[in-house]
């Protein structure tokens, strides 16, 4: 398993140059080549990456996550796997749906997903719903989403979106907006559209449940250029408010994390 370039500096220098004697008395010259190799590309890579990060957010850079970007990568993403790529595990998706999503959508909810992908958490949403509205970037999720649960189509719809907009949808007409593993590539300044859109179509007291970064993308994962503080900020100046925050969830005696990146998911409400 890949190591974290940041564990190497809990050893002295002393002491890696023994465990380099070591690995090249036990594994030979060839394997310890290779590693000098993998730890010196590692390394460089990381101080790449984090520069890369730095230097978007300093000058507002969209990195990999601009609207016409994600539009292109999930337009051809491979479906095959209907976004489970995602799942850490079986028991973790379970999980969710038992502890985040149905407590969050009272059943009879008029529900809008963002971003549906090939329908992870479609399956669990429009059963709960009255009316269901899924809305994606991506013209290929759409025609999965239309076909895979067409037998639904009296209650459930998709369609495609720019990116940061809530097509089609009435205003003040939705009880919940829910939306997992697409926040984390959406940049603040389409969060904040976004949220524009959530004020103008929840009804009052109505919420948006969101799964998101809070680290810039530093974390890695390809990830927005959004932190918890900023985004905060962002729904508060929008009139709405946090109702609730989290990044992990309990299940019995078992702890599990919102995500991979030190994610988070954030309920925003509309004044009632």
């Amino acid at each position: 398993m890949k190591d974290l370039v940041d564990n190497r500096k809990r050893m002295s220098l002393g002491t890696k140059v023994k465990v380099l004697g070591l690995t090249l008395k036990q594994n030979g010259i060839l394997y310890t080549l290779l590693l000098g190799t993998y730890y010196a590309g590692s390394g460089l890579a990381d101080r790449a990456f984090e520069t890369m990060q730095k230097r978007r957010k300093k000058r507002g850079l969209p990195g990999l996550n601009s609207r016409d970007l994600n539009a292109e990568i999930w337009n051809a993403w491979d479906w095959e796997a209907g976004g489970d790529e995602w799942t850490p595990s079986p028991e973790w998706k379970t999980s969710l749906v038992a502890n985040v999503l149905k407590p969050r959508v009272p059943a009879g909810s008029v529900v809008v997903e963002i971003g549906p992908g090939a329908g992870r958490w479609t399956e669990h949403l429009i059963p709960i719903a009255s009316d269901y509205t899924g809305i994606d970037i991506s013209s290929t999720c759409v025609e999965v989403c239309s076909k895979k649960f067409a037998a639904e189509q009296t209650k459930a719809r998709f369609r495609v979106n720019q990116g940061n907009n809530l097509p089609g949808v009435a205003d003040g007409s939705v009880d919940i907006i829910w939306s997992f593993d697409v926040f984390v590539h959406i940049n603040l300044a389409d969060i904040g559209t976004y949220l524009e859109e959530f004020r103008r179509v929840l009804k009052p007291g109505g919420r948006a449940i969101i799964h998101h970064g809070t680290t810039a993308g530093h974390g890695g994962g390809w990830r927005s250029d959004a932190t918890t503080a900023e985004l905060n900020a962002l729904i508060a100046s929008k009139g709405l408010r946090v109702a609730e925050q989290f990044s992990d969830w309990q299940d019995g005696s078992v702890r599990h994390e919102v995500g991979l990146y030190r994610d988070q998911v954030t309920v925003i409400e509309k004044a009632g």
